[in-house]
């Protein structure tokens, strides 16, 4: 069997296998009905937890949805002990299908045509082939936010007029573009002038990310004296998160969700409180407005 013939058939099998997980895991978490939950964004007569199980386990594009776009839905939603394991099996299933996909696209090498060949071929041939055209391959590879310990408290703010950056070498940072970006005339520019600089000079990667919610999360004392004493524990325990789909809580009958704020959705108008970033001292490279390489001032 050939290489591309095996990577086929993983993808297939992983793929098939993120379906059936995903779909039981709805099915559980619709089935938690007696156990608390709350959505940002849900009406009086909408029904809540549905909203959640379907926007979490949503693979596919929604019909008026942006390509550049995750489907979206902040909350908190109680789960039993069974649903909490589904999840992780889930998450489980999202990598495994995030690794089969890495390993099928690497047999097309990694310039950005071939690239967009291999997308080609996943969407009208093999995943066509199963009737899943429209896949949106962030939302399959996202992890679900589990929490089989419920947290102290869930504090919810707005991250606005926020850019993300990357640290690389001007080596690394041609490769950086021709992996994650479309070629434009900007990247293009971007590239060239990278090419003329010393491989080992430092330069920083900006871009802008739409508002979106962290959640900040405040444990027990309990919980917090773990984390100061296992730095692993860290990820298990997190201070703080991005909340673009709902957290997961594992509760118990008649256990409530933990404290937090009722946030809103997201008010452009309203002035956001924020303390300066380390970025606001980047100075661009190139003099194009639409550059995204900087170096620090």
């Amino acid at each position: 069997m050939s290489q591309e013939a095996a990577a086929r058939i993983t993808v297939r099998e992983s793929l098939i296998d993120l379906v059936n997980q995903n779909r039981t895991f709805r099915e559980a978490v619709e089935a938690d009905n007696g156990l608390p939950v709350w959505i940002m964004e849900a009406g009086e007569n909408d029904d809540a937890r549905s909203m959640a199980a379907n926007a979490a386990t949503k693979l596919t594009y929604l019909e008026t949805q942006n390509k550049q776009e995750t489907a979206r839905l902040t909350g908190l939603i109680g789960v039993s002990a069974t649903t909490m394991e589904l999840g992780q099996q889930l998450n489980q299933c999202r990598d495994d299908f995030k690794t089969a996909i890495a390993n099928f696209r690497k047999l097309f090498g990694d310039s950005v045509e071939a690239i967009e060949q291999a997308s080609e071929d996943l969407r009208d041939g093999l995943l066509g082939g199963l009737q899943i055209k429209h896949l949106h391959f962030v939302q399959c590879y996202r992890q679900l936010k589990l929490f089989p310990e419920p947290p102290k408290r869930v504090g919810f703010s707005w991250a606005a007029s926020h850019s993300g950056t990357v640290r690389l070498t001007a080596e690394e940072a041609i490769e950086h573009f021709q992996k994650k970006y479309i070629a434009s005339v900007a990247i293009n520019d971007d590239i060239r002038l990278l090419e003329c600089m010393p491989k080992t000079e430092v330069v920083i990667i900006k871009r802008i990310l739409a508002p979106h919610l962290r959640a900040n999360i405040t444990w027990s004392n309990d919980i917090k004296a773990l984390r100061d004493t296992d730095a692993a524990l860290k990820k298990h325990y997190p201070a703080q998160i991005n909340s673009p789909l709902p957290l997961f809580i594992q509760l118990t009958p008649g256990q409530p969700l933990p404290e937090f704020n009722r946030i809103r959705p997201f008010d452009p108008t309203a002035r956001q409180e924020r303390l300066q970033r380390s970025d606001a001292c980047l100075v661009k490279i190139n003099d194009n407005p639409h550059s995204r390489i900087y170096r620090y001032a």
